[in-house]
């Protein structure tokens, strides 16, 4: 990540196209607004990742865990990185690796958190996975599903799912799914046809800053 000092990056970087639709460009600019004067944007966020956490069930790659004054809280991702940084390198950033985008949505969460505007900050514990599975087939019903991001195992345990998003009747989209090339004008096309849900804790953020539909029953805080 060229503008964060300190910064390790683990896998190499793949550059993405512009897009006028970036939905972590448009979150990144909404959280600028809303902290804009206070001195925050200064403050020091610190990046690790967590081999040993046990990530959301519908969720794939590594755990980031981003920690800021006093608060943490996570995004999965297969783009993992370390970093020590501040609020501030988001605000005018291309962000056109993967790995800045997955940065910046653990930053984007951990600041959501600190400033009270998400309650879900991390995975639940395994044994509450079974209930939010039947939780979020009752929510979805017969409908059709278009999963973004999601991991195969997660996908196996539906039985509607789609190849087409011209198809779905939902679109579910998780942390992973978030930053990829797309997925933003995908969204954009679909706003209003479709029911957009962003899945897990790693969407929290995004979606609270933007006023998307979150599904996360059994995130901590």
């Amino acid at each position: 990540m060229e503008r964060l000092a300190g910064c390790s990056c683990l896998k190499r970087a793949k550059s993405l196209p512009e897009t006028e639709m970036d939905i972590i460009t448009r979150a990144v600019n909404q959280l600028e607004q809303r902290i804009r004067g206070s001195g925050s944007e200064e403050g020091v966020v610190t990046i690790d990742t967590d081999p040993d956490r046990v990530v959301c069930q519908y969720e794939k790659g590594a755990c980031l865990n981003a920690t800021y004054g006093g608060r943490s809280a996570e995004f999965v991702t297969m783009e993992p990185m370390t970093a020590t940084t501040r609020i501030g390198f988001m605000f005018g950033a291309a962000l056109a690796k993967l790995p800045q985008r997955a940065a910046a949505c653990a930053i984007i969460n951990v600041a959501a958190g600190f400033f009270c505007l998400s309650r879900k900050l991390k995975a639940c514990d395994p044994v509450s996975h079974e209930a939010c599975r039947e939780a979020l087939k009752k929510e979805i019903g017969r409908e059709s599903i278009y999963p973004v991001g999601m991991t195969g195992k997660a996908r196996a345990l539906f039985d509607n799912i789609v190849a087409d998003p011209d198809q779905a009747d939902v679109i579910l989209v998780v942390g992973d799914g978030l930053i990829e090339p797309g997925t933003g004008d995908l969204l954009a096309r679909y706003k209003g046809k479709k029911r957009i849900i962003l899945l897990a804790p790693s969407t929290a953020g995004v979606g609270v800053l933007l006023g998307c539909s979150h599904w996360c029953p059994f995130g901590k805080g």
